[in-house]
């Protein structure tokens, strides 16, 4: 049972979740605080580990997402004992990849997360509330817990986004001083 702090378990997977989301109107700040919440589980000293929930470590299903008629892949029944049945049918993934790739579907083919408007979140603050009021989670501080977590996603990969950033800043600098050297240099050789 490995034990990943909430920060390495996003810096870990920040690149795959920002992957996953692309072009899809999902934020990846949305999709790594939901597999946090979802898949964290108490470890041996209290604390609240990623990824150590059964759902999990059993199945690579880190959003909790139950199978439907639609559903065609592997499945896993698993105890669910804060829900209404005590034993559920969960979808079950190869890896946490597909897991995230099977999330961001399970939303875009869920009229209700459309009509909730999911899509339409020009961040993920609203993103997250929508999910929640469209009825991802029973529980009545969904939206609060996910935000704060996906709040922390920023500052966890800060030092991922930032160099991304400032290369993207200095690559058009580079590239207009080339053509203004070449130009020079050009000059220089009609002379």
């Amino acid at each position: 049972m490995e034990l990943i702090t909430r920060e390495n378990f996003i810096k870990k997977y920040w690149v795959d979740a920002v992957n996953a989301t692309k072009g899809t109107g999902i934020f990846p700040e949305t999709l790594l605080a939901q597999a946090v919440v979802e898949s964290q589980q108490a470890g041996p000293d209290g604390n609240y580990y990623p990824g150590l929930s059964l759902n999990a470590r059993k199945a690579n299903n880190y959003f909790g997402i139950k199978t439907s008629a639609q559903w065609k892949g592997d499945t896993i029944n698993l105890p669910t004992s804060k829900d209404a049945t005590k034993v559920s049918v969960f979808r079950k993934y190869d890896s946490f990849y597909d897991s995230m790739k099977d999330y961001v579907n399970f939303l875009k083919t869920n009229p209700r997360y459309t009509t909730a408007g999911v899509f339409n979140a020009t961040d993920y603050v609203t993103q997250i509330i929508s999910i929640a009021k469209a009825g991802y989670a029973e529980g009545a501080g969904y939206a609060e817990l996910v935000t704060k977590v996906a709040n922390s996603v920023k500052k966890y990969v800060k030092d991922i986004i930032i160099p991304i950033q400032s290369n993207s800043k200095i690559l058009p600098l580079l590239v207009t001083g080339l053509i203004v050297a070449s130009y020079f240099i050009v000059k220089k050789m009609q002379a």
